[in-house]
């Protein structure tokens, strides 16, 4: 491998205006080394033969811009090609497109060249478009990104949730859910104290918790979603009387909510099982104090088995029948709830995820198996949290155990941002297949209704965190100003919009599902599916040359890469798992893309 300086150019392309069919142009690729900006020596561009054109850019601490031009506006999905030795770690780095943060890259390890599907979604203006790969948490080694043109793929939801035989009220807030998926966003809102600062753990109301009045003065409505923490309902002073209280405040302010038309919403920051430090954060995590409790102290993953005999598992077993016993006093009053376990679970800086996903999997399901069928609860909606990193299936529970799929998203460096962040929604819902409902589950800046509606960045709902999060501060990611532009918008449903739960009648949702459908564009290469073989023939023109035939998981990862001579080829795909993926096909003089439904 060999280094050297280089300074002065930007990458530059330009791409013809949006056809609408399902195939663009050729994809338009564009090399990292030709996007180095002047005098930034943070970065290094160095020689491989495996690289495309022999070069790549270590990023280290760095930031690229690429410049495209296109003659109409309109939307495209990036693509990365990168390397990411394996001792480095999962990476991240901002995207923005025309000085706009975009959202972010996952990058997973990878010790040879790979391609990914940086961003779902992007929208590109006419004329001159910049976008930037910012450095974040990075130290990528990139080669190319690539923009094809950006097909939409079909949503295929349940109409029930997950639970079985689920109260009247827990289907009711699905069918709520599901419904306005996709029509409306769903305001909401992160709490703090949820009890008046009265010496007497008094419970608070719309009117009086600081971070709803505060949205209510900015812009004269309500929020629906109100977020409650089961913080300190577990954990070495639990069983103290201020802890108490916060539980039993947050506790009654959720009855109030839902009785007022709105919805509940709880976290669980559990802090340490075996009550040996007052911590839920991982050393990893840089934070004081620190839990060193392990998952695999009550769980061997060899044998995907609980040592119930443990001192920990009798521990984790307590505090979820705790918990549980909490949510029960809901159902009891026929509340029904958003429940968000064990979230951002892949960053390791909690304990539930540092023992990596495994262990994380097998805590949720046996938290799923204690509440439901040992517990009977029956009121909860399950929203697992996600990141958009390569890896993020092996750390979902499955679909038998989650309604909703959330992702939180801050902006770092921290900053007052409202764009639609339709890239990681986009990339969210491919993920996932577009099985399940897709949402912020926790946020900085509240994305602008006008830019989701016009992206298409449906977010079923959101919820800015508490404090200055959530109000003005020093970032003013959310301000009155903001506020009253989010509120007083047709798209976001406030409390004022609601029926109220006792009116509300279950509507069947529209039909959703995917067609075994492969997009073809004619005067190219024809694309079809026989059975378990993809059918190709390639425009005549090119069929004495070689074309490349790369098929890619809805993450972006190549699940095979096939070359084929001559005018038709067939490939055999009972080695692909069922789902969703993306066909390219390149060769002399013609390039495209298409979906197909692997059954």
């Amino acid at each position: 491998m060999k280094t050297f300086n280089y300074t002065n150019f930007v990458a530059t392309a330009t791409v013809a205006a949006l056809a609408g069919s399902a195939f663009a142009a050729s994809p338009i690729r564009l090399e990292a080394e030709d996007a180095v900006l002047a005098n930034d020596h943070k970065v290094v561009v160095s020689e491989d033969a495996n690289a495309s054109g022999g070069k790549f850019v270590q990023m280290k601490e760095g930031n690229l811009e690429f410049k495209v031009t296109v003659t109409a506006t309109g939307y495209y999905t990036l693509w990365a090609n990168y390397q990411l030795p394996t001792e480095s770690g999962n990476k991240i780095q901002n995207l923005t497109v025309n000085d706009v943060s975009a959202g972010q890259i996952s990058f997973g390890t990878s010790d040879d060249f790979k391609t990914i599907k940086g961003a779902g979604k992007i929208k590109l203006t006419a004329g001159e478009n910049k976008i930037g790969i910012i450095h974040s948490w990075g130290w990528v080694n990139l080669d190319y990104i690539e923009l094809t043109e950006y097909e939409a793929s079909p949503w295929n939801i349940s109409p029930k949730p997950v639970t079985p035989e689920p109260t009247e009220s827990a289907q009711k807030l699905y069918n709520f859910l599901l419904n306005n998926f996709g029509k409306h966003v769903i305001s909401g809102v992160m709490t703090e104290r949820p009890f008046e600062n009265n010496g007497q753990y008094t419970p608070q109301n719309y009117e009086t918790q600081t971070e709803l009045s505060y949205i209510n003065k900015a812009s004269g409505k309500n929020v629906v979603l109100v977020g409650f923490d089961f913080l300190h309902a577990s954990g070495k002073n639990s069983d103290q009387q201020w802890y108490q209280g916060y539980t039993h405040a947050s506790l009654e302010m959720a009855k109030t909510v839902w009785k007022a038309g709105g919805i509940p919403q709880f976290n669980w920051h559990w802090k340490d099982p075996m009550h040996d430090v007052e911590a839920f954060y991982t050393e990893s995590s840089g934070n004081t104090p620190f839990t060193e409790f392990s998952i695999t102290k009550a769980y061997d993953e060899a044998s995907d088995k609980w040592k119930t005999e443990s001192a920990e598992y009798k521990a984790i077993v307590r505090d979820m029948e705790m918990i549980a016993d909490s949510l029960l006093s809901l159902q009891k009053e026929g509340v029904a709830v958003l429940w968000r376990p064990l979230h951002e679970a892949s960053g390791k800086w909690f304990w539930w995820g540092t023992d990596g996903a495994k262990p994380c999997v097998a805590l949720y399901k046996l938290m799923f198996d204690i509440f439901v069928n040992q517990k009977g609860l029956h009121n909860l909606i399950w929203v697992w949290t996600t990141d958009e990193a390569t890896d993020a299936l092996d750390w979902y529970p499955g679909d038998e155990y989650v309604d909703v799929v959330g992702r939180d998203y801050y902006y770092y460096p921290r900053e007052s941002n409202h764009s639609s962040l339709v890239g990681s929604f986009e990339t969210v819902k491919e993920i996932f297949g577009g099985r399940k409902i897709v949402t912020l589950s926790e946020n900085g800046s509240v994305p602008y209704p006008d830019e989701m509606k016009a992206d298409g960045a449906n977010w079923s709902w959101f919820m800015p965190w508490y404090g200055d999060y959530a109000m003005e501060g020093w970032a003013n990611d959310n301000n009155a100003e903001s506020w009253k532009i989010v509120m007083n918008n047709e798209y976001t449903l406030t409390l004022e919009d609601m029926p109220g739960w006792d009116k509300y009648e279950i509507v069947p949702p529209p039909t959703t599902g995917i067609k075994n459908t492969l997009h073809t564009q004619k005067g190219t290469a024809s694309l079809s599916i026989i059975g378990k073989n993809l059918q190709i023939s390639v425009p005549s023109a090119a069929a004495s040359a070689t074309a490349r035939v790369a098929i890619f998981d809805m993450q972006g990862n190549q699940v095979m890469s096939r070359a084929i001579n001559g005018a038709s080829a067939s490939i055999n795909l009972n080695g692909i798992a069922a789902g969703q993926y993306l066909v390219k096909v390149q060769g002399k003089g013609f390039a495209q893309n298409g979906k197909i439904l692997v059954k």
